[in-house]
């Protein structure tokens, strides 16, 4: 697969590389529980865990293994959240957040339609899939809008350590080439 845009702008987002300067404005849109409710990694405590995240994305980006993009509110240059593709063979996965300040906004859908438009034209990909915890309902309809299609629930597949307790349940969606 081609390596992706280090830019991409849209026509309210901007999706640029993410870099490890980036990690306070990160850390402080991670830093709100609501954001992390469902996130399938622990929230961070500090900027410089955010940091040490961020230069591991740096070295994955150079690796091909993941490429992270910060989305930009094109209006103002805040940091709206983080949008992330993880290619394997024939598939990638895509996972995203937004700080809460830029919830129902259609940014989230705006930048995972970039995404998805390119891994569409990159001619190995043949399958894009991402998970949501079954109860986070609004990812659910952002993933639908971008035309993945629901393929199940993985029961008690996924620990998320913000909220505790046992495995929960995980919507798992896709879009398929020969369903295109």
């Amino acid at each position: 697969m081609n390596t992706p845009p280090e830019q991409i702008d849209g026509v309210r987002v901007r999706l640029r590389r993410a870099t490890p300067e980036d990690a306070p404005a990160l850390f402080l849109a991670a830093a709100n529980p609501m954001v992390m409710k469902y996130m399938e990694w622990a929230a961070q405590t500090s900027d410089t865990q955010a940091r040490q995240h961020l230069e591991g994305a740096a070295q994955r980006w150079n690796e091909g293994a993941e490429f992270q993009w910060i989305i930009e509110d094109q209006a103002s240059g805040a940091l709206a959240g983080t949008i992330s593709i993880r290619p394997k063979g024939h598939s990638a996965d895509i996972g995203y957040f937004l700080a809460q300040a830029h919830w129902r906004k259609g940014f989230a859908l705006e930048a995972g339609q970039i995404v998805v438009a390119w891994l569409k034209a990159q001619p190995e990909i043949f399958r894009i899939w991402a998970t949501a915890d079954a109860e986070n309902t609004r990812s659910h309809k952002v993933l639908e809008r971008l035309g993945l299609k629901r393929e199940g629930t993985l029961r008690m597949a996924s620990c998320r350590p913000n909220i505790g307790g046992d495995p929960r349940d995980t919507a798992l969606y896709a879009w398929c080439k020969r369903d295109a």
